[in-house]
């Protein structure tokens, strides 16, 4: 069972990881288009902690290669946790950017 959900929740991982990658390449795009040469604070400190994670999870990644495989459930749910915060404050990034740009 154990091996069941650490199956289910590295998948969820990669998918969420896909989905981070998109929504990040939509908030740029987005500004690009726009002409604003700086993202508005709120959505540059989003972006900030996106590239951070982007670091971090590779750790992580590397961390359940050497870990024993007692620790390897701790570090998966972890960091789809903080995957899925990522995705979700890129996701209302995207919203609020499109949000400010059709005001312009």
């Amino acid at each position: 069972m154990e091996n069941f959900f650490l199956i289910a929740l590295t998948a969820i991982f990669l998918i969420e990881s896909i989905a981070e990658v998109r929504l990040f390449m939509q908030v740029r795009d987005i500004f690009y288009r726009s002409g604003r040469a700086q993202p508005t604070k709120r959505v540059a400190r989003i972006i900030k902690i996106e590239n951070q994670w982007s670091w971090i999870s590779w750790i992580f990644l590397l961390l359940l290669f050497v870990l024993p495989d007692m620790y390897t459930f701790l570090v998966i749910c972890v960091i789809t946790l903080i995957e899925t915060w990522v995705v979700y404050e890129l996701q209302n990034a995207r919203n609020y950017a499109d949000s400010i740009n059709k005001n312009e």
